[in-house]
Order: structure tokens, then sequence, then C-alpha cells
């Protein structure tokens, strides 16, 4: 079974997501780190490059990664923040979402269902990665991404617990699915 974790940066994808795939004892791959292990750190090649074509950079690298484990059927997959919010690619995130119905399980991550208080939690640890990120665009990014993420996710899970405590819980709701 392919599991895609999907939701907003700061959510806590990556931390939790690698304890699962450690329970789970699936193989892991997270996008945003493969990027920057085959193509080049994202904030570099976003600055020198655009948006744009990171976007259509990740989407390729998405498709090459999923065509390189196909035969490994059991693998996590920690999507990057914007993979099925980037603002204005709707046929780029129409085909994302097909994918990801077709080939797993989706497993949306936030820290709240209220937006005021994912927005305090998120914010608040995107300011503390030291990225030299503006915190009014990261609120104002975060908010417009929410109520989108927030259709997703075969499983939903809103908790900003203890990243063990998260893994747990989404462990728990997989095994009731028939994988």
């Amino acid at each position: 079974m392919k599991i895609f974790i999907i939701g907003p940066g700061g959510v806590g994808k990556s931390t939790a997501g690698k304890i699962l795939a450690k329970k789970l004892e699936y193989d892991l791959i997270d996008l945003d780190q493969e990027y920057c292990k085959r193509i080049q750190n994202i904030g570099i090649f976003i600055h020198v490059y655009g948006y744009e074509k990171y976007c259509y950079k990740n989407s390729e690298l998405f498709y090459q990664l999923l065509e390189e484990k196909d035969k490994k059927k059991n693998i996590v997959f920690i999507l990057s923040s914007g993979f099925l919010a980037h603002e204005g690619f709707n046929n780029l995130i129409k085909k994302h979402r097909q994918t990801i119905q077709e080939k797993g399980l989706s497993l949306l991550l936030l820290p709240s269902k209220s937006l005021e208080e994912s927005t305090t939690i998120v914010v608040k640890r995107q300011m503390k990665r030291g990225l030299n990120l503006d915190l009014a665009s990261e609120k104002q990014k975060f908010i417009e991404r929410f109520s989108i993420y927030k259709q997703f996710g075969d499983i939903q899970i809103f908790s900003y617990q203890n990243p063990k405590i998260i893994a747990l819980e989404m462990f728990n709701k997989i095994k009731t699915y028939d994988l």
C-alpha cells in the first residue's frame, strides 16, 4: 500500500511520517528531501527559476519516484506542502489528486479543525525554521491552503501532539483499512 501524507507546510508531515513508516515497516519517500537531493535546494531553485517551474519539476519528480518504486508496494510518501494546493495550477492539481486516489491512501495532517488555532500553531513553527520566511505571507499562504486541504484525506488527523502520538494515531487509523 502506498500512503500519501498530505497537508500544508509546518503541520508535522515529515516528522510523524518518518515514525509512521518505521512503525509500519514501510519504505519512506519525502518528496522535498528527494527534490533537494536530486535537483536542488527548493528555495534556491524557486529563487532562480520561479515557483511555476518548481511546481512542474516537483510533479515530474513525484511521477519519476512512483515509477521507480512501482514494484515496491509498501511506501509512505510525504508530499510537498503545496502539492494539492498550488495556486493557479488546476490541471496539475487535478492530476495529482487523481493519481493519489488511484495509487493509494491519502492521510491529511492538520493541527486542528479550527483555522485560527491551526494558523497560530503552523505559522509559529514555520517562523522557527530559520528560512527567512515572511510572517504575513506565511500566514496568508496557510489560510488559503487550509480550506483546500481540509477537503482531502481518506484519513484525516487533527492533532498537534507529540509526533509519536500522531504517528500512533495514523497507524491505528490505517490499520482499519483493508490493506
